[in-house]
């Protein structure tokens, strides 16, 4: 009887996680089912697999967009600095609040997570004027200066992956000789691989598909991310649901594959900051 039952619940879970999982990834499937139809077949429900399939939408995509190039090359610029500048940061403040003893330190981590609870939109003025001020507007600096210091989630997310680290280990590497500095690059970068693994991707996967934050003070042309020309294809009156849809498959595809060769330990590194208080 109790053999039956863990087999019911054994098929009753992975069910759940098979619908659960269909339901994540059918607007994937249909963005990229969509880039593959005829015009005549764009809306139809019966073409989930295309027929006939077509590649005139990614050739339409490079015509309305001659400098895609160029928007993947700020998009790319702007998710690689804004992501190795957080970790960087954000590693180094996380291990300081986790090892480091000094006066204000709960209160300092105290006041890090209610930042958490503002809205971006709440410091946006400011922010414009400052980056206004000082010339930075059309540029990606406004983007990735910020994140140069790091984030608070972040810096918690690296503060309760160091805390599950045995103190001893840096009590070896004292023995040995070693400096906070040195200890930390040589020792807790090298073990923290996966927190850096997961933290990164979940980064540079905001940054990738960020647009709000780059519309504001990205309007010039030239300087626009690949959210910006691909919302560019969408006028008041029609839309070019096809190339939009070839546009959205391309723009995925690094992040998918990131995520397949990288997702063990990206679970890994999330799992284990929830390990300690």
């Amino acid at each position: 009887m109790a053999n039956k039952r863990e087999r019911l619940a054994t098929v009753s879970y992975h069910s759940l996680m098979i619908v659960l999982t269909f339901a994540y990834i059918f607007p994937a499937l249909w963005a990229v089912s969509m880039s593959l139809r005829t015009n005549e077949n764009m809306f139809s429900a019966s073409q989930l697999i295309p027929h006939p399939v077509t590649l005139e939408h990614y050739a339409r995509l490079f015509e309305a967009l001659p400098d895609l190039w160029r928007y993947f090359a700020n998009t790319l610029v702007i998710a690689i600095l804004g992501t190795a500048g957080t970790l960087f940061s954000s590693s180094l403040a996380g291990y300081a609040l986790a090892r480091f003893r000094f006066p204000g330190r709960g209160l300092l981590l105290i006041t890090m997570l209610i930042t958490l609870m503002v809205p971006v939109h709440a410091t946006l003025i400011p922010q414009y004027v400052i980056f206004r001020e000082l010339g930075w507007l059309n540029s990606p600096l406004p983007i990735i200066v910020p994140m140069l210091f790091g984030t608070p989630f972040a810096t918690f997310f690296f503060r309760q992956y160091f805390l599950t680290l045995p103190a001893e280990l840096e009590d070896a590497a004292a023995i040995d000789g070693a400096g906070p500095w040195r200890t930390f690059f040589t020792v807790m970068t090298p073990l923290s691989g996966p927190a850096h693994l997961a933290l990164g991707l979940l980064t540079f996967v905001s940054l990738w598909n960020s647009y709000f934050v780059n519309s504001i003070y990205l309007a010039r042309q030239d300087s626009w991310v690949l959210t910006q020309a691909l919302q560019s294809m969408i006028s008041r009156y029609q839309a070019q649901y096809g190339a939009i849809m070839a546009g959205v498959t391309l723009v995925s595809l690094p992040v998918l594959i990131a995520y397949l060769f990288f997702q063990r330990r990206i679970v890994h590194g999330i799992s284990m900051t929830g390990l300690a208080n």
